[in-house]
């Protein structure tokens, strides 16, 4: 009886050692810049800094292949989107645990444009980037998420 408590509280300790990891573990960072396209239209890009040898999954995979693909949600007041975020420095990369072609990120710079229409003066927008960021090198993979208060006289 002894040997098994022993056991679960070991297991318990492992996990809570990992669950720990992950909690630290930030392989990507985001910012964001704000460029005027017109005098009512402004472009957003959400840019990423990673870690060597991470990637962060695109906005545009198949749906039907399985990894679950950065989302870029906008909420507030006083602005329209237009379209639908367009990723940068994207690669199509053969994925063996989906067996298929999936699109992402390897390298700091890249990221995702959002083209905005501005409907009255000092738009309220909101900005949250939810995302999967993966090691090339042990196939571990962590949830993410960035949140912006955009302020369209400042980028950060």
């Amino acid at each position: 009886m002894k040997v098994k408590k022993t056991m679960l509280l070991y297991a318990l300790f492992v996990l809570s050692i990992t669950y720990l990891q992950a909690q630290i573990l930030e392989p990507a960072k985001w910012s964001y810049t704000i460029q005027e396209n017109s005098s009512q239209e402004l472009e957003l890009t959400f840019k990423v800094s990673l870690d060597d040898t991470w990637y962060v999954y695109a906005t545009d995979q198949n749906p039907d292949l399985g990894p679950i693909p950065t989302t870029i949600n906008l909420e507030g007041s006083g602005f329209k989107i237009i379209g639908e975020p367009k990723p940068i420095k994207v690669k199509t990369k053969y994925d063996e645990i989906w067996e298929g072609d999936t699109r992402v990120i390897t390298e700091s710079g890249g990221g995702f444009t959002q083209r905005i229409k501005v409907l009255e003066p000092n738009p309220k927008i909101k900005a949250t980037i939810n995302y999967t960021v993966c090691s090339m090198e042990t196939g571990q993979c962590v949830f993410g998420e960035q949140e912006f208060d955009i302020n369209l006289n400042q980028s950060k």
